[in-house]
C-alpha cells in the first residue's frame, strides 16, 4: 500500500501526464498485475517500450510515460541540437537509451550488466530497429576485471555489492573504466547518464584521463558531497536541476524530483535571475553555446 501511495504522489507532481490520466493508467496497471498481463508494450515517446515485471521502470513508464520529463527533455534537445554521443549507464531495460536514440543523427553508448536486464534491454533496441545505438554487457566502474552484482527479482534495484555487504543472491559481471571503454571503441561522451544505484562515484572515478570529455553529466546521487566533489575538480559545475517548460537549470528541484545535472564550466552561459531572485541558467543559451563549442576538444 505504501509504494502504490508514493507511485500516486510521484504521478500528482509529475510533468509529463495529467494526475487524472497517470492515476488511470496505474488502476489499469494493477489489474494488469492481477492476470499477469506480461510482457507487453508500452509508448515512450516515439518509441516503444516491452517490459517483462510490472514493477520499477515499467511502472514508470506506463503511468507517467517520459517519466524523467526534464531530464529526458533534456537528453533529446541537447542531441538535438549538438548532436554527439549519448552514454547511458545502468540503461536498466532502456528508456533513456530509446529516447536518446530517437535522433537519428546521435550515437547511443548503452551499458547494462545483468545478464537478464541486458536482454531485455537489447531487445528493446531492437523493436524499435535503432541502428545508432551499441549496447554494451558490462558492469561500468573504477575497476577493470569482474564484479559481484545483485541478482534480485527487480532490475532497477539491483547493484554492485559495496564492501562489507553481503547478498543472499549474487552474480559476478565484467566491469571495466569509461577510459577503457572510450579507448577501445573510440567514442567519446558528449552527454552521460549515471544511474547505478550507488556506486556512481567508482564510475566517475573510470573516466580517467577522459574526466572531461562530456558537456553534462546526469546522475543519480548527485547531492552527495563525494559526487560534488569528482564534479568541481573535473571542472563541472552543478548540482543544476532541469525546468525544462521555463527552459532554465535552477537550483531548486522540480516538484516530482529528478537527478541532478551538472555541466562542464566553460560552457556556461552567464546566470540570470528569475523575479524571485534565484539563480539560474537558460537552459536555450546553454544548447546554443554546446553547438557552437563542438570539436574544441579532441581526445587521442
Amino acid at each position: 500500500m505504501r509504494h502504490f501511495l508514493t507511485t500516486l504522489d510521484q504521478i500528482a507532481h509529475a510533468d509529463s501526464v495529467g494526475t487524472f490520466e497517470g492515476v488511470r493508467r496505474h488502476l489499469q496497471w494493477q489489474a494488469r498485475r492481477l492476470i499477469g498481463g506480461f510482457p507487453c508494450e508500452l509508448p515512450l515517446s516515439q518509441s516503444r517500450l516491452r517490459v517483462t515485471s510490472p514493477s520499477g521502470v515499467s511502472a514508470l513508464v506506463n503511468a507517467m510515460g517520459e517519466y524523467d520529463y526534464n531530464n529526458m527533455r533534456f537528453v533529446r534537445s541537447f542531441l538535438e541540437h549538438s548532436g554527439g554521443t549519448f552514454f547511458d549507464i545502468g540503461a536498466n531495460i532502456g528508456a533513456y537509451t530509446l529516447i536518446a536514440s530517437e535522433i537519428s543523427g546521435a550515437k547511443v553508448v548503452s551499458m547494462e550488466p545483468h545478464p537478464q536486464t541486458f536482454a531485455v534491454l537489447a531487445d528493446n533496441v531492437r523493436l524499435n530497429a535503432r541502428h545508432n545505438v551499441t549496447c554494451l554487457q558490462v558492469a561500468v566502474s573504477d575497476r577493470e576485471g569482474t564484479i559481484a552484482l545483485t541478482d534480485g527479482l527487480e532490475s532497477s534495484l539491483n547493484h554492485v555489492l559495496h564492501d562489507g555487504e553481503d547478498a543472499q543472491d549474487a552474480i559476478e559481471v565484467r566491469s571495466q573504466r569509461l577510459e577503457t571503454i572510450c579507448e577501445s571503441t573510440y567514442v567519446f561522451p558528449d552527454v552521460i547518464k549515471i544511474d547505478v544505484e550507488g556506486h556512481e562515484p567508482a564510475v566517475l572515478c573510470g573516466l580517467g584521463r577522459y574526466r572531461a570529455a562530456a558537456r553534462a553529466i546526469l546522475v543519480e546521487g548527485g547531492d552527495r558531497l563525494a559526487i560534488q566533489d569528482w564534479m568541481r575538480t573535473a571542472g563541472y559545475s552543478g548540482p543544476w536541476f532541469v525546468h525544462f517548460n521555463q527552459a532554465i537549470l535552477a537550483k531548486r528541484t522540480q516538484a516530482r524530483a529528478e537527478d541532478p545535472i551538472f555541466v562542464r564550466g566553460d560552457l556556461l552561459p552567464d546566470p540570470r535571475s528569475l523575479d524571485g531572485g534565484e539563480s539560474c541558467l537558460d537552459l536555450s543559451d546553454l544548447l546554443k553555446r554546446d553547438f557552437r563549442d563542438r570539436g574544441v576538444h579532441t581526445w587521442p
